[in-house]
């Protein structure tokens, strides 16, 4: 265990939301750091695929490649 200094409203904003979801105030912090992370995650994840999809030559690469992909992954019995 450790202390952090956080101010007065930040302590209070997160009891709120402790007592919202029933959660003790770590659980709720590791809860929303979680979203956090997971928010940054899938927002470069977005980032790099408007990056791919803004080069047409690589876009169409990788678009190819995953066609590849789902006929090697196919069972060979079509759309049954």
């Amino acid at each position: 265990m450790t202390t952090i200094k956080v101010s007065a409203e930040t302590r209070d904003r997160l009891k709120r939301l402790a007592d919202e979801d029933h959660l003790t105030l770590d659980a709720e912090l590791a809860q929303t750091l979680d979203k956090a992370e997971d928010a940054r995650f899938w927002a470069g994840v977005r980032a790099d695929y408007a990056r791919l999809q803004a080069d047409p030559r690589e876009w169409g690469d990788y678009v190819s490649e995953l066609a590849e992909w789902d006929h090697t992954a196919g069972d060979g019995l079509g759309d049954e």
